[in-house]
């Protein structure tokens, strides 16, 4: 029957183009129905040595050699970085800087394995002279996992200063956004750093990128 609709095992086989394209804008609009303004919520750890009085002062990035041999992609992440550290008092330096900054960064798919909830597929039924199977589509979006570290350290005595990490995870998968705004959560509390693990959140908007409670 035109437009017939069958669910078993969590999966959803749609008989109708029609109705396919209908679930996949559904889907879609919901990923970006708040597209302009996002609230990205991180982990984020952060410590500060005990034995160093911090402040706002110039920093130069510096690089593992891992970072190294990818350079052009851990520049793009340094030039997403700076003017997050530039908010926070850290001011980028061409020459004897105070501090140097080690910028890890980590993203990766998530896979949703929910045992109570399992994911849920549309799919389009197959047919035609071969029988072929039907075309399967999440009604989910995908995960996406944000990781960010930040290693601070005295340039002259090469001791650790500060630490701070963060994790995002959610649906978008733009970098140049989400990076920024998870590296801000993880920088929210220098110079002090923070007692214990906390959550973080980062508005993302018109404005640009703004810290909430």
């Amino acid at each position: 029957m035109a437009g017939e609709l069958s669910d078993a095992g969590g999966l959803i086989r749609m008989r109708s183009p029609c109705l396919l394209r209908f679930a996949l804008l559904v889907s879609a609009f919901a990923l970006s129905g708040c597209a302009s303004t996002r609230l990205i919520d991180s982990e984020v750890r952060s410590f500060r040595s005990g034995a160093t009085e911090l402040a706002a002062a110039s920093y130069q990035f510096e690089r593992l050699p891992s970072q190294q041999a990818d350079a052009a992609a851990q520049t793009q992440r340094e030039n997403w970085a700076a003017p997050v550290l530039q908010r926070v008092g850290l001011t980028l330096a061409s020459q004897a800087p105070r501090y140097t900054v080690q910028l890890g960064v980590a993203t990766e798919q998530v896979l949703r394995n929910d045992p109570i909830f399992p994911r849920r597929w549309i799919g389009m039924a197959g047919g035609g002279l071969w029988g072929s199977p039907p075309l399967l589509l999440p009604l989910e979006p995908s995960l996406y996992r944000f990781q960010v570290q930040v290693l601070l350290r005295d340039a002259q005595s090469r001791e650790m200063v500060y630490e701070a990490a963060a994790q995002h995870t959610g649906p978008w998968s733009d970098q140049a956004n989400i990076l920024p705004a998870v590296l801000l959560a993880a920088m929210r509390d220098f110079p002090q750093g923070a007692v214990g693990p906390s959550s973080v959140k980062v508005e993302i908007g018109p404005r640009g990128l703004e810290l909430r409670p």
